[in-house]
């Protein structure tokens, strides 16, 4: 639930870091029984960071305008971002979204034969991209799709036309109170009555039960569907300052202990919860008005990287610690030469920025 979009920084070389994709995709797979874990990001700066990829973590997700490839700024940030991602092996999951610009535009939803032809000018472009998610947060009012639910099952069955052998998420919902967004309930069975069917996947977007420690929400969703869940985007909240009246509690702290929370309780509600996608990875300055990021703006380390560390550890996704020595596992790391091997760019650990 993003007040605004960020900025995309340049692409970073990553030459010297091409050599670490297979091992990041391997150790995914130990997660075994567990969920698979991703992080969102629409910054380029996750996929040079070595404490992210020391993680093993092999899915990340972007979020773009639905017309993007038809936008020359947004298309050439998507290329960036896409290309970068592939030269690492990592999997991305592309979630299509409003257009940039004024209220009234971002509120106009397209026809499905103009997302259709976008769709596969962007599966041309890039066809080893397979996963696909129709519209963010599609029951917030500040969505077209809150009021169109059938509209949002149109585009959702023209990906699957488009693309049959890919992974299509149905719609992702946001759980916010219903003075926000459409209850969540009440738009899918609306969205399912239009598809004529009950979607295998769908997202979920759940910051309001997560940051309250409640796990209702969450299975509000999983009784009103039959599908296989992804928390497409969830994570503690360090800051959030807008417009809305949807308070949530804050800080560095707070937001270790919601994606403890997350990882440890939620997702073992149900075996169809099956993916999470923390967003975000950095903060861009001390001025964001949303900032859920697990690496502070001032390059720091906040808690909850330890925890999404030593959760991934404890699931047996062991962290790279030749590329890293920031995770709490790599403690005491000596490496092959009897160094203590690199430390990425991490910073003093700090708890409240």
């Amino acid at each position: 639930m993003r007040p605004f979009r960020q900025m995309r920084t340049a692409r970073r070389t990553l030459a010297v870091l091409v050599c670490v994709a297979g091992v990041a995709l391997a150790l995914t797979s130990l997660a075994g029984a567990h969920v698979v874990v991703g992080v969102g990001e629409n910054n380029t700066q996750l996929f040079g960071d070595p404490r992210f990829l020391a993680l093993g973590i092999g899915q990340v997700r972007d979020d773009i305008p639905w017309n993007a490839v038809n936008v020359p700024r947004e298309r050439a940030a998507l290329t960036g971002w896409l290309d970068d991602a592939h030269a690492l092996g990592l999997r991305p999951l592309v979630t299509f979204d409003h257009v940039i610009g004024s209220v009234k535009e971002e509120r106009k939803l397209p026809s499905v034969a103009q997302f259709s032809k976008a769709f596969l000018k962007l599966r041309h472009l890039f066809p080893w991209v397979t996963q696909f998610e129709t519209w963010d947060e599609a029951n917030f009012y500040l969505e077209g799709t809150a009021f169109s639910p059938k509209r949002a099952a149109q585009y959702y069955l023209a990906l699957r036309r488009d693309c049959p052998r890919c992974t299509i998420l149905a719609a992702d919902l946001l759980d916010v109170p219903r003075t926000e967004a459409v209850p969540m309930v009440t738009w899918v069975h609306e969205f399912i009555h239009f598809a004529r069917r009950q979607p295998a996947y769908w997202g979920l977007n759940n910051y309001f039960g997560a940051n309250r420690f409640q796990t209702s929400t969450t299975r509000a969703l999983l009784h009103a569907v039959a599908g296989k869940i992804w928390f497409a985007e969830t994570g503690g909240i360090v800051k959030r300052v807008n417009a809305t009246h949807v308070n949530f509690a804050q800080g560095a702290r707070h937001a270790a202990a919601v994606d403890r929370f997350i990882l440890r309780k939620l997702v073992k509600l149900s075996p169809r919860i099956q993916r999470v996608y923390l967003y975000e990875w950095k903060a861009v300055s001390r001025h964001d008005t949303w900032d859920s990021a697990v690496i502070s703006w001032n390059n720091s380390v906040r808690p909850a990287y330890d925890v999404i560390a030593s959760t991934l550890a404890s699931w047996g996704i062991k962290p790279d610690c030749a590329i890293s020595l920031v995770p709490p596992a790599c403690a005491g790391y000596v490496g092959p030469t009897g160094t203590s091997g690199p430390t990425g760019t991490s910073g003093p650990t700090l708890t409240g920025s």
